[in-house]
Parts: C-alpha cells; structure tokens; sequence
C-alpha cells in the first residue's frame, strides 16, 4: 500500500529522488511554460500581445494565470493527486508555484469537487493550492462556492457539451459582495468551469474574480 502512496522516483525521469518530493529539480526546471501572457486578460500566448481571442470569449473572470503546460511531469503528477490516492504531491506545492506574479486579494478561494469524488481523494488538490497562495500573499483562504450538483468529467465531454455540463452546477456558501477574488484550480481545459464559477461569484457582488491554475489544457 505504501508503494501506491508515496513517491520513490520522480514523474519525470523515473530517477530515485532525494526527498521524496514527485518531481525533481532537474525535471521541474524543464517543465514547459507559456513564453508569453495577454496583457489584457493574462491568458497564456505563444506571442506578445496586447489583446487576443480570449479577451472576447471571457464574460465574468477579469485575469487569468496559468503556470504550467499540462505536459510532462506535471501532467502526471495531477492525475496521480486526483485518481491514484498519492499524498506526497501535495506537499511539494511549494517547490512547484511560485505566487511572485500574484498580487493581494481579499480572497483566496478553489474551486470545489462534488462530495462524493471528495470521498476517493486524500485531498482536492484545488484546495491545497489555494491554501499554499493565501499563506504565501498573507491573504485569507475562505470556502465560498460549493457544488450543488454532480458534474461528468470535463475531460470526458467534448467542448460542446463543457458550458452545459457545469451550468447550475455550483452555488454560493459565503458572502462575496465587493471582494476581489482569486478562484483556483489544478488544471484548465476550455475553461467552462471556472468561467461558471466566476458568473457566480459575480452575480453575487464580487467586485474582480482572477483565476489562477496549476496547469493548462488544451483551449
């Protein structure tokens, strides 16, 4: 059992690594990253640009951050902390994110799973990550949505059926009326999830709702 838990090589290099951390230092340094930003809405570019396609198409988050590619080590490490019980990567959010791009917002809030995934994870890896932020930019960490229904995987579902699948699907569990927000999450694909849970922070007073991501899928 313990085997399945922790980690004894990194996800990368399949090299034994010195503390146990799931990626080492050599593979995290070469993960891919966005060369770029939109200097508009922040969604990550190939170029330098001060306005792009997703400015238009986003209706309720302001900016959007995303660290990494969804390729490579960090690829596999989310799919472990979500589907393979792991619970060492969870403690090695420290040595993945860096919160220097990250400015102050009265909130730090993630974006919920359904109760009854919560049931086959150790942790929602969302959470851990929001968590680490607030800590790290000395702003507070508060739950404020929840997920009111269960929702297919995103992955599973083509673009098309995303905006559906996720619309009704959450709802509010605090006060958000003229709070800047940061709402978090592991990884983005379309970004149907996010976009939904920023219409409802929106609606319910929030002033600015940014997103931040671990990882970014394909668009």
């Amino acid at each position: 059992m313990l085997s399945e838990i922790f980690y004894r090589v990194c996800l990368g290099c399949s090299l034994p690594t010195e503390d146990g951390s799931p990626i080492c230092s050599d593979c995290l340094e070469s993960q891919e990253t966005y060369p770029y930003a939109c200097e508009s809405c922040g969604y990550p570019s190939s170029v330098s640009a001060k306005v792009c396609g997703k400015c238009t198409s986003k209706k309720h988050r302001d900016k959007i951050f995303i660290a990494y590619k969804y390729r490579g080590a960090i690829k596999s490490l989310i799919r472990d902390l979500k589907f393979n019980f792991r619970i060492t990567g969870h403690n090695a959010v420290n040595k993945i994110i860096s919160t220097e791009m990250i400015g102050q917002y009265d909130l730090i809030t993630d974006v919920p799973s359904h109760f009854t995934r919560r049931f086959r994870r150790f942790s929602h890896p969302a959470t851990v990550i929001a968590k680490y932020i607030a800590i790290n930019t000395k702003s507070e960490y508060k739950k404020v949505l929840k997920r009111s229904k269960r929702t297919e995987y995103q992955f599973k579902l083509r673009k098309s059926q995303r905006i559906s699948n996720v619309f009704g699907a959450f709802s509010l569990c605090a006060d958000v009326r003229g709070l800047k927000i940061l709402l978090v999450d592991d990884i983005i694909t379309t970004g149907s999830t996010i976009e939904e849970c920023s219409r409802v922070l929106k609606k319910s007073g929030a002033s600015k709702v940014d997103v931040f991501a671990m990882t970014g899928g394909r668009s």
